[in-house]
C-alpha cells in the first residue's frame, strides 16, 4: 500500500502549497432476493481524491489507480488541471486543525468481518419471515447491502487523520393476495450494528403490513389531521430541509432560508439540531469528509433559525469556522449537508395522538416526496399506505392520497405536536409529526 507523505511530498515538489488529499478503502457486500437468494456480490476498491490549489487556481481529481505509476500519473495531471483552471475568488485555504471527535457505535467489528454466507442467511431470515406472516403472502424483491468505509484524509500542512465505518441496510417488498384484492408493503432497516438487527421480525411486519392493506380505499378529497409516521416525517426533512441549510445552496440563492438567520421560519415548538456524535446514527463519524471534528449544531431552535451548516469551502467564504459538515461524494469536491438531522422529540405518546384526532389520517408510508422541490420548499408526496382516523380510533386503511404544500407554511401554522419516539430515514430523524387541518386530494 502506498504511502500518502511520499504523494504529498511529489505535490510539494511540483509547487503545490495547499490542498488535501482523501482516500477511500471501501468493501461492500451486495444481496439481491425475490423467494429465495438471488445474486450475491463482494466488491472492494481503494480511490485517491485529489483537491489542490495553486494560488486560487483548483485542480480536482480522482484516482482508481495506486499502482506507482498510477500515482504519479495522477498527480501530473491534478497539477495540470490546476495549472489551466480559471482562480476561484472565494477560495482561502484547504481546511486545517483535522481531528477526531470520539463517537462510539460507528464501526463493528463483526459487521466488517461478515461473510457473504452470513449475510446470506440474513437474507435468508427475511424470506422466511415473510413468508411465514401470513397465508399467500410471498417476497417480491429485496435487496441487503453491507458496507465497510475506511477514510483517510492529510493535507500539506501535514496532518493527517482516519476514520472507520460500518453500515447494514436492507429493503423488502411483500404481496398479498392477488388481482384487485391485493396489496404489496415495502420497508427497510437500517443500522451501525449487526447485533441491533432484527431480520425474522422484519420480514414477518412486512408481511403482515401487506396483508393488512388488502381492500385499502382511496381516501376522500378533504381536510384533515395528519400524523405522520417518524421516517415519513424524516423522509420529508431530508428532502426539503437538509438542502436549504446549506451554506452551499444559500450561496448559490437556491435556499428559501437564505437570509434568514435570526427569523422565525418554523412553530415555536420546532427544534432541529444536527448532531454526527449520536452512537449508532446512521450518519454519525469522527469527524466529516475533510477531517474536521464533528459536533453537535443546533440549527432551528424554538423555531427560530441559527445558522447553516459549512464546510471549509463555505465558511471561508463567510470568515469563519467549518461546522464539521463536509461530505464528499466523490473524494475531491465537497459540499455541507447534515450529518444527523434530528427533529426535537414531543411529549406525546402515539396512541394519545391518535385518541385526540376525531378526523384524520395517520400516514404510514408515502412516495414521491423525494420529488419535492427544495428550493422553493413546495411539498408533493402520495400516500401509498395510511389509517383512516375517526373520533380517536383508526376505522379503516387508505391509500391514493396526495399531500401538497409549501413546507415552512406547514411547519409553521400547522404543527400541533410531537411523539416521544424517534427513528430514522437514511441520516435524518424524527418523531411522530401531527398536522392539523391539511388538504388532502383523494378521490
Amino acid at each position: 500500500m502506498f504511502e500518502l507523505k511520499q504523494v504529498l511530498d511529489r505535490l510539494v515538489k511540483m509547487g503545490v502549497e495547499d490542498g488535501d488529499l482523501t482516500v477511500i478503502r471501501r468493501e461492500r457486500l451486495t444481496i439481491d432476493f425475490t423467494d429465495k437468494v438471488e445474486v450475491c456480490k463482494n466488491t472492494s476498491g481503494c480511490a485517491l481524491g485529489f483537491r489542490i490549489a495553486l494560488g486560487k487556481r483548483l485542480g480536482l481529481y480522482l484516482s482508481n489507480d495506486i499502482t506507482p505509476q498510477g500515482l504519479e500519473e495522477a498527480v501530473n495531471t491534478v497539477v495540470k488541471i490546476a495549472r489551466v483552471s480559471p482562480e476561484d475568488p472565494y477560495w482561502v485555504s484547504a481546511p486545517k486543525g483535522l481531528g477526531v471527535t470520539n463517537v462510539d457505535k460507528v464501526y463493528d467489528k463483526r459487521l466488517a468481518q461478515l461473510t457473504p454466507e452470513e449475510a446470506v442467511g440474513i437474507a435468508n431470515s427475511i424470506i422466511d419471515g415473510i413468508n411465514s406472516s401470513k397465508p399467500g403472502v410471498k417476497p417480491v424483491h429485496g435487496i441487503l447491502n453491507v458496507e465497510v468505509l475506511e477514510r483517510t484524509i492529510a493535507n500539506l500542512s501535514g496532518e493527517e487523520v482516519s476514520r472507520r465505518d460500518t453500515f447494514i441496510v436492507y429493503y423488502a417488498t411483500a404481496k398479498a393476495g392477488e388481482g384487485d384484492e391485493s396489496a404489496t408493503f415495502s420497508d427497510f432497516q437500517q443500522s451501525r450494528l449487526l447485533d441491533e438487527i432484527k431480520p425474522y421480525a422484519f420480514g414477518q411486519e412486512v408481511g403482515f403490513k401487506a396483508y393488512e392493506f388488502i381492500g385499502a380505499k382511496v381516501v376522500d378529497t378533504d381536510v384533515y389531521d395528519l400524523i405522520l409516521d417518524e421516517r415519513v416525517a424524516a423522509s420529508i426533512f431530508n428532502t426539503l430541509l437538509s438542502p436549504a441549510i446549506s451554506a452551499d445552496s444559500v450561496q448559490m440563492n437556491r435556499s428559501p432560508l437564505a437570509g434568514k438567520i435570526g427569523n422565525e421560519v418554523m412553530s415555536s415548538n420546532v427544534t432541529f439540531i444536527d448532531d454526527g456524535t449520536v452512537p449508532g446514527f446512521m450518519g454519525s463519524r469522527t469527524c466529516d469528509d475533510e477531517g474536521i471534528p464533528v459536533k453537535k449544531n443546533i440549527v432551528i431552535e424554538n423555531g427560530v433559525l441559527k445558522t447553516y451548516l459549512y464546510d471549509t469551502y463555505t465558511a471561508n467564504r463567510e470568515n469563519r469556522e467549518s461546522t464539521g459538515n463536509s461530505h464528499r461524494a466523490s473524494a475531491t469536491s465537497s459540499r455541507p449537508f447534515p450529518n444527523n438531522l434530528i427533529l426535537k422529540p414531543g411529549e406525546y405518546d402515539f396512541d394519545e395522538m391518535v385518541e385526540e384526532t376525531s378526523k384524520g389520517v395517520y400516514v404510514l408510508k408515502t412516495i414521491g416526496e423525494w420529488l419535492s422541490n427544495p428550493v422553493s420548499g413546495y411539498l408533493n408526496a402520495t400516500v401509498t399506505h395510511g389509517y383512516l382516523i375517526v373520533n380517536g380510533s383508526i376505522e379503516g386503511k387508505v391509500k391514493g392520497a396526495v399531500i401538497g404544500g409549501d413546507f415552512y407554511q406547514l411547519m409553521k401554522s400547522k404543527v400541533s405536536g410531537f411523539s416521544k419516539d424517534l427513528h430514522g430515514s437514511g441520516n435524518s430523524y424524527s418523531p411522530h409529526v401531527k398536522l392539523e387541518r391539511v388538504q388532502l386530494s383523494g378521490k
